[in-house]
């Protein structure tokens, strides 16, 4: 069989190339697939992307008629990029609507996009616990996200009818990713460095309001072994429009990864707290709440402290586990937020 074509937004970000490091030390990947990736720089594709095996595209995601391009020739869209940036996924969507049908060859081509559980959050500003947990097999309660939430235009595009039968569309929806990844990219997550980072700026332990919202959690390693379950599994559906026994996809698309309890943002700021006094850097081992009115003060303007560190976003993977055999490893969450102390304070001497 032919290699399976493939092209990547997002190689060199936080999860995709911890996912294509994986991917690429695999021992059948070099036979099974030829990759495809867009890439902002020439001197990024020559330093990086184009020595690890794969074929770098210049351009952005907002070089849309490339996209398009790149995937109406390609079997399978990995879209590790800007979740929120919708022209680019109607681009590819275009793309692999309009892709030719070989005979022989995939009939259905497949995208595995990259949302968040940023999707579920509420407004709660660290002052709530919410009891609500969003179960991605259960396709009536996530009906009835509304279009407003963060990523849902995005996801509301992928998730449309009329690419039922044409495109398989699975969406990935993370939670709180923690961990230093691997690969040709950015080693680093979001959330839990921003919240160290300002509060290393202000020399004190910040959290938003009394701390008390609660989001899941899953280590980069693990969410990367999830994104290569997936693929292969997508690879295996029935091409002949058969549904029996098959992976949840389009209409049911929304695949959350998280792994044990949730935790509360209260609990991050805590172990920063601690970790402060131990380091020398405020020996109060206390942690100072922010209303909204005191986010312009303490949090960069812009940076949506509010949302990503004060909502409640919780989540299950019921497919994962169930249907994928998916099982994460990592666990240890306070060591490290411990180490991301550390390494941020080191970084400053």
């Amino acid at each position: 069989m032919a290699p399976v074509r493939v092209f990547i937004t997002g190689v060199t970000g936080y999860i995709g190339s911890t996912a294509l490091d994986l991917l690429l030390n695999k021992e059948s990947t070099r036979s099974k697939y030829t990759l495809r990736a867009l890439v902002r720089s020439q001197e990024k594709a020559e330093k990086d992307v184009r020595p690890a095996g794969i074929e770098p595209v210049i351009g952005s995601l907002d070089d849309t008629d490339l996209l398009e391009k790149e995937a109406a020739n390609a079997d399978v869209v990995l879209s590790f990029a800007d979740a929120d940036h919708l022209a680019s996924v109607k681009a590819i969507l275009k793309g692999l609507e309009h892709r030719p049908r070989p005979e022989g060859g995939r009939r259905r081509p497949i995208l595995i996009h990259t949302s968040g559980t940023g999707v579920l959050l509420d407004g709660a500003n660290g002052n709530h616990t919410s009891e609500v947990i969003y179960h991605d097999n259960d396709v009536a309660h996530l009906s009835t996200l509304p279009p407003t939430q963060p990523h849902r235009n995005v996801d509301l595009e992928i998730i449309n009818p009329r690419l039922k039968g044409v495109v398989d569309a699975y969406i990935v929806a993370p939670p709180t990713i923690w961990g230093f990844g691997t690969g040709l990219g950015n080693h680093n997550s979001i959330q839990v460095p921003h919240n160290v980072k300002v509060s290393l700026q202000h020399k004190r332990a910040l959290q938003i309001g009394k701390g008390l919202n609660y989001w899941s959690k899953v280590h980069v390693i693990d969410l990367a072994h999830f994104y290569i379950s997936l693929l292969e599994r997508a690879l295996q559906e029935p091409q002949d429009g058969s549904s029996t026994g098959s992976l949840p996809k389009n209409e049911d698309a929304y695949y959350f990864v998280q792994e044990g309890d949730d935790f509360a943002w209260g609990e991050v700021a805590q172990e920063i707290a601690k970790v402060f006094k131990s380091l020398g850097v405020n020996d109060s081992g206390e942690v100072t709440g922010t209303t909204p009115e005191q986010e312009d003060a303490f949090w960069p303007a812009g940076s949506s402290s509010g949302l990503l560190l004060g909502g409640n976003s919780r989540s299950r993977a019921v497919k994962a586990i169930e249907l994928l055999g998916w099982e994460p490893k990592y666990t240890d969450f306070k060591a490290y937020i411990a180490e991301e102390v550390h390494r941020q304070v080191n970084l400053q001497k």
